[in-house]
């Protein structure tokens, strides 16, 4: 539950600043930038915690680590900027947790109430996410990290889908 009220304070606070502009400019090309920046804020510096994490958790193993950082700072861009609001957010969360059988139905509406959409958009961003970086040409590893990043974890998965399912857990 503390992750979850972290989480909340920095949807609420957190920002981009040099060091973290940095970072990313650092790890991403061109292309990869422009992907970035289309998400909103709140999931930008997600991203950008989850992948110094990831860099974290990486130094004690054998990965490829520039891979791993690249798909940790793209691995939320299916969620669409405009669409999931920081309250949806909240909403999402505790229904999830609290009533996860409404949290399924509620995915599967189709209605232009933007709550549904909200819903729809958060479920769907790894599939989403991994379509958009199949469309732009990122390596099929990367998108593949994109694709399975909420995924169970199971006996084969690469080590780094095992380290990005941490640092998201985590973040």
């Amino acid at each position: 539950m503390f992750n979850r009220a972290r989480q909340f304070w920095n949807a609420l606070f957190s920002k981009m600043g040099t060091e973290e502009l940095t970072f990313v400019k650092k790890h991403l090309n061109a292309k990869e930038q422009h992907l970035f920046f289309t998400m909103d804020r709140p999931t930008q510096t997600h991203c950008v915690r989850v992948a110094q994490t990831c860099l974290k958790l990486a130094t004690q193993h054998k990965v490829n680590k520039e891979l791993l950082v690249k798909a940790a700072l793209l691995h939320d861009i299916g969620k669409p900027a405009n669409v999931i609001k920081t309250f949806h957010r909240i909403i999402i969360v505790l229904t999830s947790t609290l009533v996860p059988k409404l949290s399924k139905h509620l995915i599967n509406q189709h209605s232009d109430f933007q709550l549904y959409k909200a819903f729809h958009a958060h479920y769907c961003h790894p599939a989403t996410g991994a379509n958009i970086a199949r469309m732009s040409k990122l390596p099929e590893e990367m998108v593949y990290l994109i694709e399975n990043h909420h995924h169970k974890s199971r006996p084969n998965d690469s080590l780094e889908l095992q380290l990005l399912q941490q640092a998201d857990d985590l973040n």
